[in-house]
């Protein structure tokens, strides 16, 4: 019985030591499981039942940490299974300020093998990993909820769930300008997104990358997603009125980072949840 409890107890150590998590695409992590300081937040979001429109996108990071010298597999689903497109990629480490960003991507294929740490040269004391999921919604998606679920294999089974929520606003196949126009790495991640943000605010069209080779590729084109649908409904709402009239909240919420300079990257997700709870 006794070699039973220290067994039970040595299983229930290891599932502690080992985590995966969700978060939003604006809080990024470092290999050692911190967020970056640019990107903290004093109260992150909590994934859960993320909202997207159709034909558009939705990006989050799922970070594992464990200790070093831990294998495992990455597994990306999601139930129905054909609803949603799903593209993992891995998140490469580079120099940021004092210490690192997740930035290069990779794009893998579900399951995919990992090992922390990744190499024991570059960042021996590593403990936490982070990975890119880029969820797509086609625009014949009708409204509904989808369970989508990111899972780690380390000898148990780790789930970090979401119920995404498809709604009816739909990104509209608008004309962009195709140019990379990104914040520097150091920077909050949600200074990529406020770029385009300001481009609606001037009356400009929005841009998108020409390939998503970064971390910031992918916030640079969620954020251009987000300013094509806010022309799209402020024409629905008031075709006569040029767009940046129509949404004065928009106006309000942009001025967030500067009334407010110490506060995390996420400000940004009120915009598009502003977005993609209007009804024209």
């Amino acid at each position: 019985m006794r070699a039973f409890l220290l067994l039970l107890l040595g299983i229930t150590a290891i599932c502690r030591a080992q985590e995966i998590r969700i978060y939003s695409e604006f809080e990024r992590f470092d290999p050692f499981g911190n967020p970056v300081a640019a990107d903290r937040d004093l109260v992150p979001r909590e994934i859960l039942s993320p909202a997207m429109a159709r034909n558009g996108h939705l990006s989050v990071h799922v970070v594992i940490t464990a200790p070093a010298g831990t294998n495992y597999f990455l597994y990306t689903a999601s139930n129905p299974p054909d609803i949603l497109q799903l593209k993992l990629y891995r998140e490469h480490f580079v120099p940021c300020g004092a210490g690192y960003c997740p930035d290069w991507l990779t794009p893998l294929n579900s399951p995919s093998f990992g090992a922390i740490p990744e190499s024991i040269v570059d960042l021996p004391q590593q403990t936490s990993r982070s990975y890119l999921l880029d969820i797509r919604a086609p625009p014949d998606t009708p409204p509904r909820r989808v369970r989508v679920e990111a899972l780690l294999k380390v000898g148990t089974w780790l789930v970090a769930p979401m119920e995404v929520r498809i709604v009816a606003p739909t990104i509209p196949n608008s004309p962009s300008i195709e140019i990379e126009n990104l914040a520097p790495i150091e920077a909050s991640s949600s200074a990529t997104a406020q770029l385009q943000l300001l481009r609606y605010l001037s009356g400009l069209p929005p841009q998108t990358p020409g390939r998503l080779l970064t971390v910031r590729d992918i916030i640079q084109r969620n954020a251009a997603e987000d300013m094509l649908l806010a022309h799209s409904l402020a024409a629905a709402k008031s075709p006569t009125r040029p767009s940046i009239l129509v949404f004065p909240e928009m106006n309000l919420m942009a001025q967030s980072p500067f009334v407010y300079p110490g506060q995390g990257a996420e400000w940004y997700l009120r915009i598009r949840d502003f977005l993609l709870r209007f009804e024209p």
